[in-house]
């Protein structure tokens, strides 16, 4: 009952977050009567980005720490799925469990040597993890190499995946318990020592903390967090390739992040929105202005990301938060 009461308390302190739930959560009965299913295709897509950029976000937003590779654990979570259905294995709790192991073990891995360096070298050595981990699935031909593998949505005792809706309260609903446990763990005396090592670390260290330890553990939760998004992704795709997890991708996620703003709970699930309708409506409007131009959005969208960073800093959610105060100066001016 304390703990219910201890959710409830954290879900108020980020309203943005418990009204993106909720949207989501009542999203499939507007696209019923509209007659729109399709749109319920597009919140999934959203959602699992929005999902692994939580993931990021911990130790991005929240740690400071820029890794440049955590597309690898998505893709590993995907993988998960596809090699335990090529073995026989074929049900969904199994391939989840397996996945947050195989990537939390990654993330040890990685994280034990990424973690006693800073800056560029850290960088460095996630980009090269998730890029020798793509170059190795790329050269296993016996799970389909460059062109991936198809796989089945998993079977999760009564909950039959080939019904989306299924699938999308699935996805729902692990967005919902992930950021429960994103808000438990920011808000905790863990949470607040993994910000103040992002702010000073040698004062965390002299107080006598151990900041590799909790950087470690962020790290870890991260991956698993990621993992856990590319099972879904691949019960959502029905397909694997090695290409989820190339840098590129972790590209897109931490653009996701800083699109939405660094420390907030809900800007990776703003990010995963904004950067869908750009995707979506940027190569539109280019087609309107210069048709043979239309594959090369990014050059406008380049320019836009650096806008947000130079101009909104917190990204969407830290410009609105903004807004907000100034509204509320100029009201109790009046």
């Amino acid at each position: 009952m304390q703990t219910l009461k201890t959710i409830t308390a954290l879900m108020t302190r980020s309203p943005s977050l418990l009204i993106l739930l909720a949207l989501f959560g009542l999203f499939p009965i507007y696209t019923s009567l509209a007659d729109l299913p399709f749109w319920n295709d597009v919140a999934m897509r959203i959602m699992l980005l929005g999902m692994a950029a939580m993931g990021l976000n911990l130790v991005l937003g929240f740690g400071g720490m820029v890794s440049f590779g955590h597309a690898a654990f998505i893709g590993i979570g995907a993988y998960c799925v596809g090699i335990s259905q090529f073995c026989g294995l074929d049900n969904g709790w199994l391939h989840i469990l397996i996945a947050v192991f195989v990537c939390a073990g990654l993330g040890v891995l990685i994280g034990f040597l990424a973690l006693r360096t800073k800056g560029i070298y850290f960088i460095m050595i996630t980009l090269a993890f998730a890029q020798m981990l793509y170059f190795f699935f790329v050269s296993l031909e016996l799970f389909g190499g460059d062109d991936g593998m198809g796989v089945e949505r998993a079977e999760f005792f009564i909950i039959d995946l080939w019904e989306p809706l299924r699938l999308y309260y699935l996805i729902w609903s692990c967005l919902l318990i992930i950021s429960i446990v994103l808000m438990l763990v920011i808000n905790s005396r863990f949470g607040v020592v993994l910000q103040g090592i992002k702010d000073n670390e040698s004062r965390i260290e002299a107080m006598g903390l151990a900041p590799l330890r909790y950087k470690m553990t962020a790290y870890i939760i991260s991956a698993a967090i990621c993992g856990l998004a590319g099972v879904l992704f691949a019960s959502w795709q029905e397909y694997v390739s090695p290409d989820i997890m190339h840098w590129s991708r972790s590209g897109e996620l931490m653009i996701v992040v800083v699109l939405g703003g660094l420390t907030y709970l809900s800007g990776p699930l703003i990010g995963a929105i904004v950067f869908f309708l750009l995707e979506e409506f940027l190569p539109e409007l280019l087609h309107i202005i210069a048709p043979d131009y239309t594959e090369n959005w990014m050059i406008i969208f380049g320019p836009l990301l650096v806008a947000v960073v130079l101009f909104t800093k917190g990204g969407v959610m830290g410009a609105f938060n903004k807004l907000r105060i100034m509204a509320l100066y100029r009201g109790d001016a009046k």
